[in-house]
């Protein structure tokens, strides 16, 4: 048995008082010396004595709110899947005097923009000190390589004040939407295209530009901010439509369980990683996604070539849809702010691409981080974003998408259009032009932002199913919605309806907590 002894009270006493007398007499004598010193300075000129100093270096000032203006810079185009490595960029000569416009599209005319106005705050962000791509995609190479998630040491991760969107100002989310749309828009053959990456053969050329990943490039006047507007899915039913293809591909591979297989026999399969009825090989589907014709590897190789043109800059990233679910991936790896809308639910995806995370992050539920600068606006009509649009007889299933997935890293920005509205779930809101003209436009405020409502799903309670159901008149039992011929949105927008497929008790009971509490 270990024992320690203990000098009695007096010699403890003594001690003390021996050390004051200690610190007293030195105290004395430093005074005694810098007295002579300065006596001595004051005789033959020399510097005084001074007592040592600790040197604390300034603490940054956070940026401070600032209102930018922003015009389109350049068209960047990345190759994916038949032409991997073609990188190509469209300058706009005068952005100050170019017409920029939103297609048209069904039920929405040709719209053109005006110069985009945002308003700018500091926001905290966890991220990497150096946030370099050349430092940073090494790590990440090397984690998805080793089947590893690169967990670095405390010392590189700093929480930054980054200028970021103000997202809690209309115009701001509304300007950002709309870059957003504009990645969408189709541009005729230009002799203008500039090779950024490596040099292409010519013979190759026809039909480039349905295949790969488009982002539209905005700066403020002084280029201190600049927006990378990531273009989203391309949605069709059958093959060879744009880059649906490529889109079904990346989606199927980023938002479900296992490539589209072990599901509805419409999903289109992207890779054969089953190995068993309700099992799949995790390495099989990170060695998929890793394949350079994915749209994480362009987006990467597109955001190096943005930094390197504005070293200076701020990066905002925006996008819809899939490019939304790319836009917030990209912000997880370089530490970016980011606004997504109607966004498919990317957190499984980052599990797997061997993202670089903070100590004490848990490296299977993305969406449990703080301070990731990411922020997701959508409604509750959205059967994508809800994580609804999966089942048998839903819209997706029947288009061949595998859309499994449910949760958001980041905080989600919610416009309850269920309950406010009395929209039903259907396919058709989740365009981004519709989502402008009848979502955005439509509220006078934004939605408060939160985190993902699904990081910590209750158990199924019957109750709060059946009240649910209640509730929400669309909801058709416990089995999956009610089919319906269409449905007005705001004020007579006319949204397509489907029907969005069997429920699970796990998907109702989400819906119930996304819903249920407001």
């Amino acid at each position: 048995m270990g024992f320690a002894l203990k000098p009695p009270a007096s010699a403890s006493r003594a001690t003390s008082a021996s050390l004051l007398s200690s610190i007293a007499v030195a105290a004395l004598a430093y005074a005694a010396r810098a007295a002579a010193a300065h006596h001595q300075g004051a005789a033959v000129g020399q510097d005084v004595l001074l007592p040592p100093t600790i040197i604390i270096p300034p603490v940054p000032e956070p940026p401070q709110p600032a209102d930018h203006t922003f015009t389109l810079r350049h068209i960047y185009h990345h190759g994916t899947d038949r032409h991997p490595r073609l990188h190509r960029r469209l300058d706009i000569e005068q952005p100050s005097s170019s017409r920029v416009f939103l297609a048209a599209e069904e039920g929405h005319g040709e719209h053109e923009l005006p110069h985009l106005k945002a308003r700018s705050r500091a926001t905290k962000i966890q991220r990497l000190v150096d946030r370099r791509p050349s430092t940073v995609d090494p790590l990440v190479a090397r984690a998805r390589q080793q089947g590893l998630v690169a967990v670095l040491d405390a010392s590189a991760w700093a929480i930054q004040d980054v200028p970021s969107p103000e997202i809690t100002d209309k115009g701001t989310v509304l300007s950002l939407a709309y870059m957003s749309a504009d990645a969408y828009v189709e541009l005729g053959s230009s002799p203008d295209w500039l090779e950024v990456g490596d040099p292409f053969d010519p013979s190759a050329d026809f039909g480039w530009q349905s295949d790969g990943l488009r982002g539209h490039i905005w700066a403020d006047d002084d280029n201190s901010t600049v927006v990378i507007g990531l273009k989203g899915t391309s949605p069709a039913v059958f093959d060879g439509d744009g880059t649906t293809t490529n889109d079904k591909v990346n989606d199927n591979l980023f938002f479900s369980c296992c490539c589209a297989q072990q599901g509805q026999w419409t999903w289109h399969q992207v890779c054969d990683c089953a190995t068993g009825t309700y099992s799949c090989n995790n390495t099989c589907v990170t060695e998929a996604l890793r394949e350079e014709n994915r749209y994480y590897g362009a987006a990467r190789e597109l955001y190096s070539n943005v930094t390197e043109r504005y070293p200076d800059s701020t990066i905002w990233v925006v996008g819809h849809s899939l490019g939304g679910a790319v836009s917030s991936l990209l912000g997880l790896t370089y530490g970016l702010p980011v606004v997504t809308f109607e966004a498919v639910p990317e957190a499984l995806a980052a599990t797997r691409l061997g993202l670089p995370i903070p100590p004490g992050s848990d490296a299977q539920a993305p969406q449990t981080r703080e301070n990731t600068g990411a922020f997701h606006f959508g409604h509750t009509a959205d059967p994508i974003y809800i994580g609804s649009c999966n089942g048998a007889t839903a819209s997706c299933s029947f288009a061949g998408y595998a859309l499994e997935t449910s949760c958001h890293t980041g905080r989600e920005c919610v416009y309850d259009v269920v309950a406010d509205k009395g929209w039903r779930v259907g396919i058709g809101t989740h365009k981004i032009r519709a989502v402008i003209a009848d979502v955005i436009l439509k509220y006078d405020q934004v939605p408060e932002y939160k985190h993902d409502e699904l990081k910590h799903p209750p158990s199924t309670s019957s109750k709060r199913r059946t009240a649910y159901a209640h509730k929400h008149p669309y909801f058709d039992g416990f089995d999956g919605f009610d089919g319906f011929d269409g449905f007005d949105g705001a004020d007579g927008a006319s949204h397509d309806g489907s029907v969005e497929g069997q429920m699970s008790a796990t998907q109702l009971d989400r819906a119930v907590q996304r819903v249920g509490r407001r």
